[in-house]
């Protein structure tokens, strides 16, 4: 399998971190210590670890932090109640590689639109704008008209967010526009409104791929044909039942295994599904290349760049005490809204709801008719490249 040339670094990694407790821990919990591992097919009998798997595990902070040889820089905390860990500012994270890739550079001023209250994402950009020299405004979560305008009064290049945040922020600018770039994650942008985009406003949008826990995953170069992913980890793509690697071309979970020796996450299940192509990209890098996220292996969701985790919501309707329906649709600019319907009236649900995850309800239905909680994700834009 072509994938598997990279494996050798996978090996020698494991044999010089034998002793460090995370992979100590990761080990054993499937039966294996590192002497077992001599090639892939063994490597595919650790037992794949996911969110949920370390959110139970950090529930109990300080057993949590006994895995790790180095206390953390930062921990935040997702919604759900889920804490990130920051073992290794830069290296950990390391999204000044897209960045310098998606031509960002020390001549920026760039607006940093992602939360710095206790979710990573902030913290991800901020230091990867640092590593590359460039000037950060920390803009945060504010009304897309209180961006457009620090876009104005700073003369701001350079944009990082969300693909529907941006929108909004260009159509408050109009012809005031002084953004050249942006750099998207946490939401899909298809290639057609990255083209729209382009042609209306005259910027260049790259987008990447990666998670709270990993950090990058995957990004553009300048040709946009695929999404290149960093040398610093091994991926595998594997059936939603994990018992077999997926070709190229098909759907398959990622599966991420970061080398790092501060914090070496082994086999973590993103949930995430994507398609990976081998053929040769004219920048000449030699990266692998993912498509996109097609969707997800569960009936998990990330609207607005959170996720609703199918296991957060039930526990949300537990404490609530009604079953519930969680719709997450789009309009026809592709803006994304949740409805939830439930199937008896709760007092405050809608501020409930976003205490709990961070994202707002357009409506509440009551249905007594739903007896199950489910979460349906109704986004035809999702399937399109």
């Amino acid at each position: 399998m072509a994938l598997l040339k990279q494996f050798s670094k996978v090996l020698s990694f494991l044999k010089k971190n034998r002793n460090h407790p995370f992979i100590q821990y990761q080990l054993k919990r499937s039966g294996l210590s590192v002497d077992d591992i001599k090639d892939y097919e063994d490597f595919k009998k650790i037992k794949i670890i996911g969110r949920k798997d370390l959110a139970d595990l950090s529930k109990d902070i300080d057993s949590y932090l006994k895995l790790f040889e180095v206390c953390p820089h930062k921990i935040f905390e997702s919604p759900g109640g889920i804490f990130n860990f920051l073992f290794d500012k830069y290296c950990q994270y390391r999204f000044y590689k897209a960045l310098e890739i998606s031509s960002f550079g020390a001549c920026d001023v760039v607006i940093n639109t992602f939360a710095y209250h206790l979710t990573p994402a902030g913290e991800m950009f901020e230091e990867a704008a640092e590593k590359i020299g460039a000037t950060v405004i920390p803009v945060g979560p504010v009304s897309s008209e209180k961006c457009a305008d620090l876009v104005v009064r700073t003369k701001a290049t350079a944009f990082i967010g969300t693909k529907t945040f941006l929108k909004k922020v260009l159509e408050n600018l109009g012809d005031r526009n002084s953004l050249l770039k942006a750099y998207l994650i946490a939401e899909k942008i298809t290639e057609e409104e990255r083209k729209e985009l382009a042609e209306k406003y005259n910027i260049e949008i790259y987008q990447g791929y990666g998670t709270a826990e990993v950090g990058l995953i995957a990004t553009e170069c300048e040709y946009k044909d695929g999404m290149h992913i960093d040398d610093e980890l091994f991926v595998e793509f594997l059936s939603v039942d994990h018992t077999e690697n997926v070709k190229e071309g098909e759907l398959g979970e990622v599966i991420v295994t970061l080398l790092n020796e501060k914090f070496p996450l082994i086999r973590y299940g993103t949930g995430d599904l994507s398609k990976y192509i081998l053929s040769e990209c004219k920048c000449e890098r030699e990266s692998i290349r993912i498509l996109g996220i097609f969707g997800r292996t569960d009936s998990s969701v990330k609207v607005k760049g959170v996720f609703i985790h199918k296991w957060q919501f039930d526990e949300f309707c537990s404490a609530n005490s009604i079953a519930g329906r969680l719709e997450v649709n789009s309009d026809e600019e592709k803006f994304d809204y949740l409805i939830l319907r439930v199937n008896s009236n709760v007092k405050d649900i809608h501020k409930k709801f976003k205490d709990v995850f961070k994202v707002s309800l357009k409506d509440v239905i009551i249905d007594e008719k739903i007896k199950e909680n489910e979460i349906i994700d109704n986004r035809e834009y999702l399937k399109k490249r």
